[in-house]
């Protein structure tokens, strides 16, 4: 009986810490299919097919933003912080944008790259913050991916598609694709480890 009240007493995930996280696993593998798609230099016919694959990939890595936070939040320095906050901002206002573009005026890709700028940004500064401190168990490997989206994701992207694939095209595509590994790293750990339980020991110390 001990025994039994032991375990009901034992916290559980909340159900939308659990979709969150999923949505940042599914999610991370849909942009990553559409970052290495964008590599292959796309027809107008496969725009059709990648471009709402990209808009439904967004919106989940957007869904999946607060269960990251959940888990990580207990350590945030300012760094931290504003390269969260910048990544959240910028994620947003591409993921709103994207599909606009797509389905509506054309105009509203512009917004979609402010965003995706702003995201990559903050990517980049939460990334460093994850790497510089031991106060979480975060993949590594995901936040070298964070770091390396717009330095290193962007020329790789424009270098490829112009000297490998011989026409220069969608140079966001590299930060897409590192963003999305990133993301694919993330959910694994998060869903592993349950972001609620590592909200649990974050308050516990």
């Amino acid at each position: 009986m001990v025994h039994h009240d032991q375990q009901m007493e034992q916290p559980s995930v909340p159900r939308w810490m659990r979709v969150s996280t999923t949505s940042g696993l599914v999610g991370g593998v849909l942009m990553t299919i559409t970052g290495l798609a964008l590599l292959s230099v796309l027809n107008e016919a496969e725009f059709a097919v990648v471009d709402p694959l990209g808009a439904v990939a967004m919106v989940l890595l957007a869904l999946a933003l607060p269960a990251l936070y959940a888990s990580e939040r207990h350590w945030f320095g300012r760094l931290a912080t504003a390269g969260f906050g910048l990544l959240s901002s910028g994620w947003l206002l591409a993921a709103v944008a994207l599909p606009v573009a797509v389905y509506g005026p054309g105009v509203a890709f512009l917004a979609f790259l402010l965003g995706l700028l702003v995201a990559m940004v903050g990517a980049f500064a939460f990334g460093v913050a994850t790497l510089r401190t031991d106060a979480t168990a975060a993949p590594r490997g995901a936040a070298w991916f964070l770091v390396a989206a717009l330095p290193v994701g962007l020329p790789f992207a424009v270098g490829f598609t112009t000297y490998v694939m011989g026409q220069g095209a969608d140079p966001w595509a590299g930060p897409l694709l590192c963003y999305g590994l990133a993301w694919v790293v993330f959910g694994r750990y998060l869903r592993e480890r349950g972001s609620g339980a590592l909200a649990a020991g974050a308050v516990a110390r």
